[in-house]
């Protein structure tokens, strides 16, 4: 949810904001039936395929445009970079949970606040991003002395799949010597999704291999196959396979919805709503918990009662997009004023003027 990702106007970027767009779209819809509406993995909605859509791309993409060609790695470069994605990343996050953890009270004893440690994290996907960073631009400059890209290639592929390994299979997270409140504070339940940082990286290093894929019809035939016959049966799967569900619907859902928005980019109106959206994904992340109605948890209880997918989805949906609306106006508001958009969003343009 970088909103440095996209700076040209080409029209690469704009399919990739539009898909950003569409993606901030089903965190927020998910928040809703999660939040305010309570709904569970074992409620029949259409909340777990939107799961599957939402995390895993926004990291590929972040792990797509961190790839730098050429880049000439040092100490110094190390630091600023890390510094950069300091600013534009943890601070507003940190001044968004601080506010959130002020201001935001329970309604009759429902929050999604714990007033623990884990509350340190409620804000984990950004968290988790500005983490990924530090931990790819620290790999590059290791392997900074590898002249051979292909090693420095499968160096980085191993590294991803031991971070899934690690921290996404639970049999093997559960045996790591590690104390579950240094695995709390330090957010390591999230670390697993490392794979699809780095996979965005390969794919851009690899381009021409990932254009292939995304213009070959068997390969997408393939995964649109995969993706909605684990869906179909997904009960069964998550009980005996749970690992092999995800991985496979979370990398046939990037390369699907990737695929759609490549070929199928929204037009005229649509088109730039939703990639100003897209644009805007890091400050709507940040803002939407503010206007999340969780007073609705008792009025809209029937959901969970007799659940009514179709008619849920539009609900979320109607919801979804005022708080959007209300999220982009605020932003809007705070980024009237060059220091207030560095001081709250971490967006530095004053200190780019300066330079």
């Amino acid at each position: 949810m970088d909103n440095n990702i996209s700076t040209s106007h080409s029209q690469r970027v704009d399919y990739i904001d539009a898909l950003k767009g569409f993606l901030i779209l089903s965190v927020v819809m998910c928040h809703v039936a999660g939040f305010c509406i309570g709904i569970q993995d074992d409620t029949p909605s259409f909340l777990p395929i939107l799961f599957e859509f939402r995390n895993p791309p926004f990291f590929f993409i972040s792990g797509y445009f961190a790839y730098k060609i050429g880049s000439n790695w040092n100490a110094h470069i190390l630091i600023e970079a890390i510094k950069k994605k300091s600013i534009a990343i943890a601070w507003p996050t940190f001044v968004f949970l601080l506010a959130l953890l002020h201001v935001h009270p329970s309604h009759n004893g429902h929050s999604f606040l714990h007033d623990d440690i884990t509350d340190l994290w409620f804000h984990w996907f950004t968290l988790s991003l500005f983490v990924f960073f530090c931990f790819y631009y620290i790999a590059v400059y290791c392997l900074r002395f590898i002249k051979y890209e292909i090693v420095k290639s499968v160096i980085f592929l191993t590294i991803g799949i031991a971070s899934y390994l690690l921290f996404s299979v639970q049999s093997v997270y559960l045996r790591l010597p590690i104390a579950s409140s240094t695995k709390d504070v330090l957010g390591m339940t999230y670390w697993g999704f490392f794979l699809f940082f780095i996979l965005g990286v390969l794919t851009k290093k690899h381009a021409h291999l990932w254009h292939s894929l995304l213009e070959n019809k068997y390969c997408i035939a393939v995964c649109i196959l995969l993706f909605f016959l684990f869906n179909l049966y997904s009960q069964p799967l998550q009980e005996k396979h749970f690992n092999l569900f995800r991985l496979t619907t979370y990398l046939t859902g990037i390369v699907l919805v990737i695929s759609f928005f490549k070929n199928y980019t929204p037009q005229g109106l649509l088109k730039r709503i939703s990639v100003f959206t897209g644009r805007r994904t890091l400050d709507i992340y940040l803002i939407h918990y503010f206007f999340l109605p969780l007073g609705l948890y008792d009025c809209l209880s029937l959901f969970r009662e007799t659940p009514m997918p179709i008619i849920e989805f539009f609900v979320t949906l109607s919801i979804s997009l005022v708080i959007i609306a209300l999220s982009l106006l605020t932003s809007y508001i705070i980024r009237l004023s060059p220091l207030t958009a560095l001081l709250i969003l971490g967006d530095n343009r004053i200190q780019n003027k300066k330079t």
